[in-house]
């Protein structure tokens, strides 16, 4: 189930942008039906994708740092940020970083990740 989250929560927020848009379309700028339909279609597939990236992001950045138990000062030195981008808190990654860091956080963990992999599963 929590690897679909995701994709639920985006389809979720994507529903309820619809029923948003084909109302504010129809009775506010009295479009007509089918206009408001693809209105309302448009905006929910943009707030789909951008939901469920976020929140795969979200989750594949907790995993890989809970994987390695990586705290601030790593995360920061990894990622040359700030240190209060990244709060260890109850054993687990609060991330504060703007959204528009998270794909370049993402990246650089996948990196590390694989590496670490490599590191372990290579033999002589």
């Amino acid at each position: 189930m929590k690897k679909y989250y995701p994709y639920l929560y985006g389809a979720f927020s994507g529903f309820l942008t619809f029923i948003a848009m084909f109302y504010i379309c129809r009775h506010s700028f009295a479009m007509t039906t089918g206009l408001s339909a693809i209105w309302g279609v448009i905006g929910a597939v943009l707030v789909f994708a951008s939901t469920s990236y976020t929140e795969y992001a979200i989750a594949e950045i907790e995993q890989i740092a809970d994987k390695y138990h990586l705290d601030e000062e790593f995360l920061s030195k990894l990622t040359n940020m700030s240190p209060s981008y990244f709060r260890v808190a109850d054993d687990r990654l609060h991330l504060t970083a703007p959204r528009y860091f998270w794909p370049k956080i993402l990246k650089i963990l996948k990196k590390y990740d694989r590496e670490r992999d490599q590191a372990e599963n290579f033999h002589l």
